[in-house]
């Protein structure tokens, strides 16, 4: 149910936005929502949102892959669109601990960073366009090269909607 909800709100947000192309241009989505985006190397941090009197600021670190950098934004607003805060709050994304458990948010906020980057409905076409009985390393790369997202993501959300065998 939450990921549906989730799937729904990604759509939502790119139909509004009237976005119909891939790779998903998650900066223009942050502009058009007065969202400024900062860039630095950090070591202690993926992505970090900050709201202050109304603004918000998305901070990146730089000395990640582009591909990461990307999902990091995606991350952060989904915490600026799923979990709204009306006084100073500051939320970062940690370099990933493969022993640490998430948080429900955090889980939340990937799954529609997931969905925001690889929309459902134009993943379904360009998987039905690859034209082939299982999609192989050799498309999960085409497609990962498309929307401009890791391998990894990819496979992920690939599973999650069921595309891979």
């Amino acid at each position: 149910m939450i990921l549906e909800k989730i799937e729904s709100k990604t759509q939502e947000i790119l139909d509004t936005l009237n976005i119909k192309s891939r790779p998903t241009p998650v900066e223009e989505i942050a502009s058009m929502h007065k969202i400024k985006i900062s860039r630095a190397p950090s070591k202690e941090f993926s992505g970090i949102l900050i709201r202050k009197d109304g603004h918000a600021l998305i901070g990146i670190n730089d000395s990640e892959a582009p591909v990461r950098q990307r999902f990091s934004i995606a991350h952060e607003l989904a915490h600026y669109f799923l979990h709204p805060q009306k006084d100073t709050f500051v939320d970062y994304r940690k370099e990933n601990n493969k022993n640490e458990i998430k948080s429900f948010k955090e889980t939340e906020a990937d799954h529609f960073a997931a969905a925001l980057l690889m929309p459902k409905k134009f993943l379904e076409e360009d998987v039905k366009n690859l034209n082939c009985k299982f999609i192989s390393e050799k498309e999960i790369r085409i497609l990962s090269n498309r929307y401009e997202v890791s391998g990894d993501a990819m496979t992920f959300r690939l599973l999650n909607l069921n595309f891979l065998n």
